[in-house]
């Protein structure tokens, strides 16, 4: 080959290299914004909940968050309506800007504040100790 080919040739391939380069820095923040996009745009909406109301007929139950105290009435399945009685704490996936409800699921009740005093002062009476366990010597073969 002669000199002029080969001075050519990488020419070209510095080119091509700095195109591969440009590409390999640019391409992490463009994934970054499409993430970011994605990520703001929320689905679904979660929220705990006590229920206040129930009407199975009409699917719709009566709600006051826990977090922020507001009530709502929501839009259940059918299913989910003939499980759920007055009175039960729920967590409800709802889809976002609406009353609509993805789920629905029971949750246990909070502790009472006495429930909760029994519980403190019974973790404090009764250390958990590990059982000792004896080691058995490595038998040599």
């Amino acid at each position: 080959m002669s000199q002029g080919k080969v001075i050519r040739m990488k020419k070209i391939f510095g080119i091509i290299l700095a195109v591969v380069f440009v590409a390999g820095v640019a391409m992490p923040g463009y994934a970054a914004k499409a993430s970011s996009k994605k990520a703001s745009a929320k689905k679904y909406e979660r929220i705990v909940a006590n229920v206040v109301t129930l009407d199975v007929a009409a699917r719709t139950i009566g709600v006051t968050e826990e977090k922020t105290g507001a009530s709502r009435t929501i839009t259940i399945s059918a299913k989910a309506a003939e499980q759920l009685n007055v009175g039960d704490r729920v967590r409800i996936k709802l889809k976002a800007g609406t009353d609509e409800s993805a789920g629905v699921r029971v949750l246990r009740p909070m502790p009472t504040e006495e429930e909760a005093a029994d519980a403190a002062a019974i973790s404090t009476v009764t250390p958990a100790v590990a059982p000792e366990v004896e080691k058995k010597p490595a038998e040599k073969k």
